[in-house]
């Protein structure tokens, strides 16, 4: 009976019961890394692309953006869905740290150089006595210096013609 061995329901052939089955290759990764590799070059290269009637290589992704940007130009409602949400992920639509949004009131008369002197300097008002009279002197200065430069340069320019 030992040499006769009936293969059936239940009864597996010998060379392959008990987990004795020939098991896949695992030794060899190297392919998917490849893989990899080649793909990553692909997207990471650059391509010949139609552009203002040249053609010129450029990165996919700048290719699919100006793409993107003719589409939503021509009016394409889901072109500039998606030109936004790209703007979006790259964090382009959000206001820079520091800036001050809105508007600005200065008192009536104020020269709007002067209240851009004070803003930069000090921020929004009110603004310190003190400083404002700094600011205004200095402003007032600056006034005149640019007033007398430009005398001189229009009396220079009224001699050449003469």
């Amino acid at each position: 009976m030992k040499g006769k061995y009936e293969v059936g329901y239940g009864k597996p052939p010998k060379a392959s019961r008990f987990g004795n089955r020939p098991q896949p290759d695992r030794t060899s990764k190297s392919k998917p890394a490849k893989e990899a590799a080649i793909f990553g070059d692909t997207i990471n290269g650059l391509m010949r692309v139609a552009h203002n009637g040249r053609v010129v290589r450029m990165h996919p992704h700048e290719a699919m953006l100006h793409g993107l940007t003719k589409s939503g130009l021509r009016g394409k409602v889901r072109a500039i869905k998606e030109f936004f949400l790209a703007c979006r992920k790259a964090d382009l639509l959000n206001a820079p740290a520091g800036l001050m949004g809105g508007i600005l009131t200065v008192p009536k008369g104020m020269p709007s150089g002067l209240a851009a002197r004070l803003v930069r300097i000090a921020g929004r008002p009110p603004w310190d006595d003190e400083l404002y009279a700094q600011c205004k002197a200095e402003y007032e200065r600056d006034c005149q210096n640019i007033e007398g430069l430009t005398e001189q340069e229009k009396a220079r320019r009224d001699a050449e013609a003469k």
